[in-house]
């Protein structure tokens, strides 16, 4: 298979990951409603919103807007390790995103540390 198709692929297969984390966290959030603005500390136990639309550009970042009108970007993690690791951000809230599961860590390269921690 050619580099853009692997990619390509990777791609969807990251976007399917968080899709379904997001759809899995909303049907077991506990508040009622969606939060004014997501932040770390509330993203995880609130309701999620949405999402209506999304564009994914040459590169495989996302970006797109919810229901309510919240923005979203899930965009690469640049690394020379050659790690795919996207960060999801919507509001004040953002985590990463890998073959491995999520990543709750405070930087790019704290979530890399996790991810090589990680058992495969």
């Amino acid at each position: 298979m050619n580099k853009t198709r692997v990619n390509l692929l990777k791609t969807l297969l990251a976007l399917l990951v968080v899709s379904v984390t997001v759809f899995s966290l909303s049907l077991s959030a506990q508040a009622a409603e969606i939060p004014q603005t997501y932040t770390n500390q509330n993203f995880w136990s609130s309701e999620h919103d949405q999402p209506v639309s999304f564009t994914v550009d040459e590169f495989g970042n996302f970006s797109g807007v919810t229901l309510t009108g919240k923005l979203f970007t899930q965009t690469n993690v640049v690394n020379n390790v050659n790690i795919r690791l996207q960060r999801f951000a919507i509001d004040e809230a953002f985590f990463y995103i890998s073959d491995r599961g999520v990543i709750k860590a405070t930087t790019n390269m704290m979530a890399l540390s996790i991810y090589l921690n990680r058992a495969t």
